[in-house]
C-alpha cells in the first residue's frame, strides 16, 4: 500500500510557471511525484440520464497549468508512508504567475456577475429569458426588511483508495471512497478512464458525515486512481492535514440575501420581496436555488424573487449540508420573526395566518403538507403557551432560556421517482 498527498496552489488566481520536484523526489521512500506532464490521460467526464455522470468539478485534475482558486491540486505526491508523502508534497516548490484574484467573502454584482429576476408564478427554466413581476402595494402597516450574508460551509474530503490495478484490455479499477453515491462516481470514473462501467467497482465500507459534500466525486478519487494506474500498485490518497481547509473541497457557496416583507396591521402578508446573490467557481454551473422554497412557502399576492450569480476563484460548489432552499428558508424564516416582533404578534400565530391552501406558485394542491399540525402539537410538547416574548425575560435554572420556531420542506418535484422520465416545460 502507497501513500498519496496532493500538492496545493498558495494563490487563487494565475498559472503555474514551474514545479521544483527535484528535492521531493530524492526523499527515501518516495515513489513518485506526478504533475500534468506525467500523470497519465484522465479524460473529462460528461453527464448522463437522470442522477448518472454527475461531477461538481468537472474539469479533470492536472488538465492545464492555470490556478483558479487556492488550494487546487497542482501535483501529487507519492510514498511509502503518508509522513513521508505529506513530507515529500511539502517540499515541492511552484513558481507562479499570478493574477488578481475574485475572492471577496461577500459575493456582489459586478461584471462577472449574471442576474436574473423571475416572476415566481409561472418561474421559467433557468438560463431562459425571465419576466419581472411588479409588486405595487398601498397599505401596508407592517414592514420587515432582513438582510443576511451566508458564508460557505466546508467539509474536507476523506482518503481514497485504489486496488492495484490489471493492465491491458482487461483493465479493472477498484476503489475505496466514502460516497453518497457509489453508482454516480462509478460513471464517473469510467468515463474519466476510458473504461466499461463494468469494469470499475466502487466500495464504500461507511459514510460518515456526508450531508451532501460526498453526493458527488472530488479531486482525490481520479487522483488515487491514475498513480495506482501509473505506478501499477494499490494506493491511498488523503488531502492535507489542517485547520483552515481550502474552499475547493465540498463547499456550500456564501450567499447574500434580502428579504423585505409587507403585512396589514392584522398580520396578513401582502407582499414579500426576495433577493439573493451567490458565489459560483470560475467553471462550474452550481445552482444555489435560495428561492426554490419561497414561492410556496406563504400565501401572499404580491411576491417577486431575484437572484445573481458571482464568479469568484473559489473552488467547485456543491449542497453541502443542504441545497439552496435551506439558508433561503432561513432568510425568510429570520424575516417573518422580526415581522412578528414589529406587529407585536405572536410568531407561531403570524404564520398559521399566512399558511397557503395550496401551492400558489403552480395553482395545484399539495401532495402533504401539514405544518399546521406540527405547530401545533410542537406548541403543546415544547410549552410555547408560557413564552414571554421580551429578550432575557425567560428563565431556567439560573440562565437565560430561549423558545423559536422555524420548519424546512422537501420538494418532491425536484426529484423524479425510480424510472420516472423528468420533463420540463
Amino acid at each position: 500500500m502507497l501513500y498519496a498527498v496532493p500538492v496545493e496552489a498558495t494563490i487563487a488566481n494565475g498559472r503555474v510557471v514551474k514545479l521544483d520536484t527535484a528535492a521531493a523526489e530524492k526523499m527515501p521512500g518516495v515513489r513518485a511525484i506526478f504533475h500534468r506532464e506525467n500523470i497519465g490521460k484522465i479524460f473529462r467526464s460528461t453527464s448522463g440520464p437522470g442522477f448518472e455522470g454527475i461531477c461538481e468539478e468537472r474539469r479533470p485534475p492536472f488538465e492545464d497549468d492555470v490556478i483558479r482558486y487556492y488550494g487546487q491540486y497542482i501535483a501529487l505526491a507519492v510514498a511509502d508512508t503518508f509522513e513521508t508523502a505529506k513530507a515529500a508534497a511539502d517540499a515541492v516548490r511552484a513558481t507562479y504567475v499570478e493574477g488578481e484574484a475574485e475572492r471577496r467573502n461577500r459575493p456582489q454584482g459586478g461584471r462577472r456577475s449574471r442576474r436574473g429576476c423571475h416572476d415566481v408564478r409561472h418561474a421559467p427554466p433557468l438560463g431562459q429569458p425571465a419576466r419581472r413581476c411588479r409588486c405595487r402595494v398601498r397599505e401596508r402597516a407592517g414592514q420587515a426588511r432582513s438582510d443576511l450574508c451566508h458564508a460557505g460551509r466546508d467539509a474536507q474530503s476523506l482518503s481514497s483508495c485504489t486496488r492495484r490495478p490489471r493492465s491491458g484490455k482487461d483493465r479493472r479499477l477498484t476503489l475505496y471512497e466514502s460516497s453518497q453515491g457509489v453508482v454516480n462516481l462509478r460513471s464517473v470514473l469510467a468515463q474519466m478512464f476510458g473504461l466499461p462501467k463494468e469494469n470499475v467497482r466502487v466500495i464504500t465500507k461507511f459514510v460518515g458525515s456526508g450531508f451532501g459534500s460526498k453526493l458527488w466525486p472530488w479531486t482525490q478519487c481520479p487522483l488515487a486512481a491514475a498513480a495506482a494506474r501509473q505506478l501499477g500498485q494499490a494506493g491511498e490518497t488523503r488531502g492535507q492535514p489542517q485547520d483552515d481547509v481550502p474552499v475547493g473541497r465540498s463547499t456550500a457557496p456564501r450567499t447574500q440575501q434580502r428579504v423585505r416583507l409587507g403585512a396589514t396591521p392584522d398580520g396578513k402578508l401582502v407582499s414579500l420581496q426576495h433577493d439573493y446573490v451567490y458565489q459560483r467557481s470560475m467553471l462550474d454551473a452550481h445552482h444555489e436555488d435560495c428561492g426554490e422554497a419561497t414561492p410556496f412557502q406563504y400565501s401572499v399576492p404580491n411576491l417577486r424573487v431575484t437572484f445573481g450569480r458571482a464568479r469568484r476563484n473559489v473552488g467547485a460548489a456543491t449542497d453541502m449540508r443542504g441545497p439552496g432552499r435551506v439558508p433561503g428558508l432561513y432568510a425568510t424564516e429570520s424575516a417573518m420573526n422580526e415581522l412578528a416582533d414589529q406587529l407585536k404578534i405572536d410568531p407561531v400565530k403570524l404564520r398559521v395566518i399566512n399558511e397557503p391552501k395550496i401551492d400558489e406558485s403552480l395553482g395545484i394542491p399539495f401532495s402533504s403538507r401539514h405544518l399546521l399540525e406540527c405547530f401545533e402539537l410542537g406548541a403543546e410538547k415544547f410549552g410555547w403557551s408560557k413564552r414571554t416574548p421580551e429578550v432575557g425575560s425567560m428563565k431556567r435554572d439560573g440562565l437565560i432560556a430561549r423558545l423559536g420556531n422555524g420548519w424546512v420542506l422537501v420538494d418532491r418535484r425536484t426529484i423524479p421517482r425510480r424510472g420516472e422520465r423528468p420533463t420540463a416545460r
